[in-house]
């Protein structure tokens, strides 16, 4: 949660015409990854509860995504 916070503190002081490639280094918005992970509040056990079914459902050896997997 610390790590989000401070990349969406970073990506909102920084200008919107940054590179493509700027933002990937900084990373995804808070509310980004609210959305996501579909949550409203910063629960821990609700976002975990979520990242979990997410990571799961999205295995490759179970036909999902790694692609996918990986962004979650």
């Amino acid at each position: 949660l610390a790590a989000s916070r401070a990349a969406a503190d970073a990506r909102g002081r920084s200008e919107r015409s940054q590179s493509a490639a700027a933002s990937r280094i900084i990373g995804i918005s808070l509310q980004e990854a609210q959305q996501i992970l579909n949550v409203s509040s910063l629960n821990p056990e609700e976002i975990q509860k979520n990242y979990d079914h997410l990571f799961k459902v999205n295995d490759k050896s179970v036909g999902g995504s790694f692609y996918l997997q990986s962004k979650v």
